[in-house]
């Protein structure tokens, strides 16, 4: 317990010195109170016109913070003092494990995207369809998914993101289930009424999707950006 309370402490400070240090610069409050101003805006008003301006000035502030020195000590504490307590009860269980490889494995790799508007699964070299996990910065993201084949009712699409709207292509014989938490946007799912996500986790399901044969699970998290998910 008295680690944690030590790593709690220390962040704290080191947090504490960063937003103190981010609130002296006029450049990096200005930018911190516009963003405040858009959020209260939009929550009130449910205005969209300024999402550029919002989403502008939210990657801004992002990058004010994270490249605060504070910021930076923090995150470094953290990852070394994660390091320093967890590598005991690694090396235990190294010790007493033998592993045992039987066959050989199957390894897919792909770089991350964080920025851009990218189609997903528009150009498959194969038609069977692999579980999405996919983790993006910023831009507009449309998921394809009547390019490929769903089979049974194991198909996942992860999806986290900062900023961005997020299309999701699904075929007509195709259950849906649809988990999403935003901050703020717009939620659109088949044929239902634009529904405003404020801060909120939703979740969603077609009256078939127990009894049907395909099905799909779609979770998906985002600040700030419409969902929508439509058949073809």
């Amino acid at each position: 317990m008295r680690k944690i309370q030590f790593f709690i402490f220390i962040e704290a400070i080191l947090l504490s010195m960063a937003l103190m240090t981010i609130l002296a610069n006029d450049f990096s409050r200005v930018v911190l109170l516009l963003v405040l101003f858009l959020l209260l805006f939009y929550y009130y008003r449910g205005h969209q016109r300024a999402n550029v301006l919002l989403v502008s000035a939210s990657i801004l502030l992002f990058f004010i913070i994270m490249l605060n020195p504070y910021v930076i000590a923090a995150v470094l504490f953290a990852v070394v003092y994660g390091l320093i307590v967890v590598f005991p009860y690694i090396y235990r269980e190294n010790e007493d494990s033998h592993l045992i490889f039987e066959e050989e494995t199957v390894m897919k790799e792909e770089r991350n995207r964080w920025l851009g508007d990218l189609h997903h699964l528009s150009a498959q070299d194969h038609c069977q369809f692999d579980d999405i996990n996919l983790f993006r910065l910023a831009g507009r993201d449309t998921i394809h998914l009547e390019e490929v084949i769903l089979t049974n009712h194991d198909n996942v699409v992860l999806l986290r993101k900062g900023f961005g709207d997020t299309r999701i292509i699904v075929p007509v014989d195709v259950a849906v289930s649809l988990q999403a938490n935003s901050l703020y946007g717009q939620l659109i799912f088949l044929e239902q009424p634009a529904r405003d996500l404020r801060n909120e986790t939703i979740s969603i399901k077609t009256a078939d999707f127990q009894k049907a044969s395909k099905s799909v699970k779609i979770v998906l998290s985002n600040l700030v950006g419409n969902i929508e998910v439509v058949r073809r």
